[in-house]
């Protein structure tokens, strides 16, 4: 393959896909999955193979993020959250989706260690004969008509004999990553994805009673993302709250969430499922106190039915205001 192609298949590919769903009607949530289990996949397919350059990446990024907020490929659309703080894992605080440099480096990884192993492949055997010319991995230098991708093996064997600061240690850390033989391309992803702290609300938030579409509703209100009325760019639009039509409807002075007398019916169904005696007003305070009390009355069942409601709630505050 002509160097220069596979980027356009591949690119090409992921836009055939997201044209396809632009007719749908899908929520924030069915659009992550699909990135996730779908785009990324083919992404996948050819980072396992082929080298990808780093413009190459930045256009799949625009891709996906266009899609998960816009709903299409060539929309774009503001984001709500940057997508930095998509990539992390769940319980870091974001959504899971992969990061694709680091998941690039991970499957280079596998290239490598297949490489300084001399795993028994006609491939390896040509690596080795036609560009190391029998020489050690370790000790081999880049040289200029080097393809793409043994340069890109060497520069991630100098990234990583840095960070370990030895050679020995780097072989340590790769062996750590084998199960079974094989390079397992996970955790190579986790040494070289970026670390968030690992944070307590999200265990409210993706539980397997929470319908996704209201539970990534409630992940934009911990962000503070939501698009309430009192960010909206007009400032001469109708900014009343939705359920109780009698004070503006705000994200940062709280109504939405607990001065809306309708919420506080909410609220108060919410204390007697999760046997809390009170509510926080401050949203991750509030759900720190519903995971706290369903455990200490052993009850995690309740705080999963806490979350829900609290789910509906978000969903039926912002519906009116913004099309999820």
């Amino acid at each position: 393959m002509q160097p220069g192609i596979y980027p356009d298949i591949m690119i090409n590919k992921i836009s055939g896909y997201i044209s396809a769903w632009a007719g749908a009607n899908l929520s924030y949530a069915g659009r992550t999955e699909l990135i996730k289990s779908v785009l990324q996949g083919v992404e996948c397919f050819w980072l396992s193979i082929l080298p990808t350059p780093a413009g190459v990446q930045a256009k799949i990024i625009k891709l996906c993020r266009n899609f998960l907020w816009s709903g299409k490929c060539n929309k774009n659309k503001r984001p709500l959250v940057a997508w930095r703080d998509i990539t992390p894992p769940k319980i870091e605080g974001g959504l899971g989706i992969r990061n694709s440099k680091a998941w690039n480096k991970a499957l280079l990884s596998k290239t490598m260690w297949d490489i300084q192993a001399k795993i028994d492949t006609l491939w390896v055997q040509w690596v080795h004969q036609i560009y190391m010319k029998y020489a050690n991995f370790w000790e081999y230098q880049i040289k200029h008509d080097d393809s793409p991708l043994i340069k890109q093996v060497i520069a991630l064997r100098e990234e990583i004999i840095a960070t370990e600061r030895s050679q020995q240690a780097e072989a340590h850390k790769i062996n750590q990553w084998m199960a079974n033989g094989e390079l397992n391309s996970k955790l190579a992803y986790e040494y070289f994805r970026p670390k968030a702290i690992k944070l307590q609300w999200p265990k409210v938030i993706w539980t397997n009673y929470a319908t996704p579409k209201h539970a990534f509703i409630f992940w934009l209100a911990m962000k503070e993302k939501l698009l309430t009325k009192d960010r909206l760019h007009d400032p001469g639009a109708n900014q009343l709250c939705s359920l109780c039509r009698t004070e503006n409807e705000t994200a940062e002075h709280f109504h939405l969430f607990f001065q809306c007398n309708f919420v506080r019916q909410v609220w108060n169904s919410i204390k007697r499922l999760a046997r809390v005696p009170q509510i926080s007003y401050d949203i991750k305070s509030s759900c720190q106190m519903v995971d706290q009390g369903s455990q200490r009355h052993g009850y995690p069942i309740q705080s999963k039915k806490a979350g829900h409601s609290l789910h509906h709630l978000f969903c039926m505050g912002s519906k009116k205001s913004q099309n999820i």
